[in-house]
């Protein structure tokens, strides 16, 4: 089995649990796996110990100098460095330098990149002077915000993954693309609890960063709306940008009393307690500068944590939940995210925990990690 090495910006990042969850699922497949980052921020409790993590070292002149000793080397990454535009050929050159020497001195087989942004622009020139394989995997804000070079960087990775179907359709339509379809697994494991009964009270959970791409701003005034007829209760889980503006949302609709802000918790929290809510809601959006979830994990831990799953037809939002797991609305619409909520209040408490155990067996049939890092082992060793 070939010797992987992930590239990554920053490793480990608390709302990047997939990376981590992938490796940990390459590494039961059989593969040796390396964590190659730009920054290095700690240590994971919950990363195999068999994998190591090697930070990208500033260029220095007397490694550029044995760099360029390689004419063949050289000439490979330079052809690729000089295809985008987005970062200076001498940087590329410099730094993917440096990752083709941790690639050489941990005799790495094949890069694969996670997100496709800058990291990946190094990642590709530094397999290329390494003369080993290169993959890359899109997630969101790095398709559709920060988009340089996208067509470029498709053309030179060995393939590309898309993490939903809009995604693999949009990489299809640029020239020498090899784009492959893989949604995100989740650890099943770690998401194995699930309601011991099915409960009257309506209890809803929220779990992600407090920014527009995740709809609280709509969710909030849909919320009120639900209340004039049903009781409900609302917990959000996490922190991030518009914590203030949205409690002051909720304290002017008045319904402070419903809605609790927990903050930030960790993933062993999130496992243990999802289970204990009614369905998780994840009014999904559009931001202004064109960011969005893709193929949200989020959706995926509730369902394998046997609860019901209210969401919008965004992106691979459509493709994971069906109507026998939980309902689905269109993004940024109030209204719409009224009638879904109200739906799933007026459902049977036995409607709603069937829902919850409809999920669990769709997701432990359709995004099981360890299946999804079966085919991403199979990918790479084909090449």
């Amino acid at each position: 089995m070939k010797h992987i090495g992930i590239l990554v910006p920053s490793f480990p990042v608390a709302s990047e649990t997939f990376v981590v969850t992938e490796i940990n699922a390459l590494v039961k497949s059989g593969h040796k796996v390396t964590v190659i980052t730009f920054e290095n921020m700690g240590k994971s409790d919950v990363l195999s110990p068999s994998v190591d993590v090697v930070e990208i070292s500033k260029p220095s002149h007397q490694s550029l100098i044995m760099g360029c000793l390689n004419l063949s080397a050289l000439y490979r990454g330079y052809m690729s460095a000089s295809k985008m535009a987005s970062i200076p050929t001498p940087s590329l050159l410099a730094y993917g330098n440096s990752i083709a020497q941790i690639i050489k001195l941990t005799e790495i087989e094949h890069l694969h990149c996670h997100f496709m942004h800058g990291s990946l622009a190094y990642g590709i020139v530094g397999a290329k002077l390494a003369n080993i394989t290169v993959s890359s995997i899109g997630h969101g804000h790095d398709v559709y915000v920060n988009q340089a070079d996208i067509p470029q960087k498709l053309s030179l990775c060995d393939f590309s993954v898309a993490v939903c179907q809009d995604m693999a359709n949009q990489f299809s339509r640029y020239a020498q693309s090899r784009v492959k379809l893989l949604h995100c697994g989740i650890n099943l494991e770690s998401f194995n609890q699930s309601p011991s009964s099915a409960y009257s009270d309506v209890k809803l959970l929220f779990i992600g960063r407090l920014v527009e791409k995740k709809g609280l701003q709509f969710l909030m005034p849909a919320l009120k709306n639900v209340l004039v007829q049903h009781q409900v209760t609302l917990d959000i889980v996490g922190d991030g940008p518009l914590m203030n503006d949205l409690k002051f949302m909720a304290e002017a609709l008045g319904i402070e009393k419903n809605v609790n802000f927990l903050g930030r918790k960790p993933p062993a929290w999130i496992a243990k307690n999802t289970k204990n809510y009614s369905a998780l809601v994840a009014p999904f959006c559009i931001a202004k500068n064109g960011d969005r979830d893709t193929g949200p994990l989020v959706l995926k831990e509730a369902m394998g944590s046997g609860i019901a799953v209210l969401t919008t037809e965004l992106m691979g939002a459509k493709e994971i939940v069906n109507q026998k797991v939980g309902f689905k609305c269109k993004p940024s619409d109030i209204m719409s995210l009224s009638k879904i909520v109200t739906d799933f209040c007026e459902l049977s408490p036995y409607q709603r925990f069937t829902m919850g155990q409809n999920g669990k067996r769709f997701v432990t049939k359709h995004f099981n990690a360890r299946a999804q890092a079966e085919k991403l082992s199979h990918w790479v060793q084909a090449l």
